[in-house]
């Protein structure tokens, strides 16, 4: 066959060549334009193979566009049918939580870490500006949410999930009245990314792209909401149905008044991509897949057996009549012997389910999905069946690593300026003991951001392995502890009140209840156990 192509190539390349000799005998300029589009065509045909215009490839011819011009017709649909396979498909949907689960867990708590050499500060000041952030934050994480349904790390896990689905999430940090339930007047609307829309009106200002105006260096400048979600269809008012809001990027003292968080993979990216965008169609494939094969399984069950009749027409027509004594109802009994009438003949169907191919293929879509998604096969699956620890520990310490990744990202760009609003709020509520606060602001703002860690694979193995790197001088307590998602302050505070406590009791009872390493040897009991060391 490729021979064959190739020898009509030949034919067509030289039949190509006699035209242009033809065409130059009435426009030589025509014929040389024609020779140097052929000439350059064959030089570009041997750069590189992957941009080779053969008949192989005759289909893919991908467009040049921007970030923008590539989502402008597809955004909505890759967004709408991303949380169409969160809402219906399984693996979807524990991809999403189990990313939601490793990512916020049960929140990404902050530790206020000031600067005290360039704030000029001893260490006494620092420990109580820290502690009193603290509690600052602490106080505030229960009333976060302006619709007061959710507290802080409630927010965090729906932040995370919405970028996943959506491939974005926005938030819009308001200033409304404490009055008596709230301390603070700080509180985050949570908005979902449908209500981002260019307004009625705007098409034609190619400055506004998805909702959100740019700037001469492609920096957001304005960004318009829709009051309502444009899919509220029952319960929105009439009047409100195309009303906008616009709100500023950032207002006049330089404080941001929209969060918008999507991960930038293009320069000139407006908007977000949805997570599960690259294997919508695997997704979709592996779904009527799995559902033709349980509708072939269930069939499978069933012993079907049908009757082949001459007269086919006829019998449907007696099985339309309802009243008709004479219809038969067929069924099979244990031992049953029955006499067909004559033209009548038995007939069995067995769809041959399941395929014996179906783990192994459904593995493969699986194994594609979770390389493109950045997340090990097992974390997927949840089946650890084929690993030993070695395998296993690899696996995870992968998934972890892009799990890390996460968390940062969160915590920069989400966790971190929502700190640095409620602290400001804070100092001019009189809070906060802080000299020359907006002179330094940033140095009293610092804050290292605790991220839930994740149980050990081998227990033994790994406490040993990170008291070798502490005892090196490679790690600190505050380094492992962070990785098990604890404070290590708190924990040297609790054990010091559990030595305390532990001294109290001893000399209230005149009892050890904590044994030396070195004692925990027992002692022979008679002469006769002394002995027996002895020998």
């Amino acid at each position: 066959m490729i021979a064959q192509d190739e020898t009509k190539t030949g034919i067509l390349e030289k039949a190509g060549r006699t035209l242009d000799d033809m065409i130059g005998v009435f426009s030589p300029q025509r014929a040389f334009k024609r020779q140097a589009f052929r000439k350059a065509r064959e030089i570009a045909a041997s750069s590189y193979r992957g941009a080779e215009r053969s008949r192989l490839r005759s289909d893919w011819f991908p467009k040049g566009y921007s970030a923008d011009q590539d989502l402008f017709y597809d955004h909505a649909l890759l967004r709408e049918r991303s949380r169409d396979l969160n809402r219906n498909d399984a693996h979807a949907s524990g991809i999403t939580t189990t990313v939601t689960t490793n990512v916020v867990g049960i929140g990404i708590k902050p530790q206020s870490r000031i600067d005290k050499d360039a704030l000029g500060i001893g260490e006494e000041e620092a420990v109580a500006f820290q502690k009193a952030a603290e509690r600052v934050w602490e106080k505030w994480v229960p009333f976060a949410d302006a619709s007061e349904r959710m507290d802080f790390y409630e927010i965090e896990a729906l932040m995370a999930r919405q970028e996943l689905e959506n491939g974005e999430s926005i938030i819009l940090p308001l200033m409304l009245s404490s009055g008596d339930r709230r301390h603070y007047s700080l509180a985050l609307d949570v908005i979902e990314s449908d209500r981002l829309v260019t307004p009625q009106g705007y098409s034609q200002d190619k400055r506004v792209r998805f909702g959100v105006r740019i700037g001469e260096l492609g920096e957001p400048v304005e960004y318009y909401l829709r009051i309502n979600h444009p899919g509220d269809i029952s319960f929105r008012k009439s009047e409100d149905s195309f009303a906008y809001k616009t709100y500023s990027a950032v207002n006049k003292l330089g404080r941001r008044n929209v969060l918008h968080l999507y991960e930038i993979k293009r320069p000139g990216q407006t908007r977000g991509v949805p997570f599960f965008a690259p294997v919508l169609t695997y997704f979709k494939d592996k779904a009527d897949y799995m559902e033709a094969e349980l509708v072939a399984a269930r069939i499978a069950a069933c012993f079907a057996l049908f009757v082949k009749k001459q007269d086919a027409l006829a019998a449907a027509t007696i099985r339309t009549s309802p009243n008709d004594a004479s219809q038969r109802i067929e069924s099979i009994e244990p031992g049953m012997f029955e006499y067909l009438n004559p033209g009548e003949e038995i007939q069995s169907f067995n769809p041959s389910r399941p395929n014996a191919q179906y783990d192994a293929f459904i593995s493969s879509i699986l194994r594609a999905i979770c390389s493109a998604l950045n997340l090990s096969y097992e974390i997927v699956s949840k089946d650890f069946s084929q690993t030993n620890y070695s395998s296993a520990r690899a696996s995870l310490l992968q998934a972890y690593k892009y799990f890390r990744l996460r968390q940062d990202w969160l915590a920069r760009k989400f966790c971190q300026p929502i700190w640095e609003m409620l602290l400001e709020e804070a100092f001019l509520r009189n809070e906060l003991p802080a000299r020359d606060f907006y002179k330094n602001k940033y140095e009293w703002m610092r804050a290292r951001w605790i991220a839930p860690g994740w149980q050990w694979v081998d227990p033994y193995k790994e406490a040993e392995a990170a008291k070798l790197t502490m005892d090196m001088g490679l790690s600190s307590l505050a380094d492992e502890a962070a990785a098990q998602g604890k404070d290590f302050e708190e924990i040297l505070g609790q054990k010091v009140r559990e030595a305390v406590k532990i001294k109290e009791l001893e000399e209230k009872y005149k009892i050890k209840l904590i044994k030396d390493g070195k004692n925990d040897k027992a002692e022979p009991k008679d002469e006769e156990e002394k002995n027996g060391q002895k020998n």
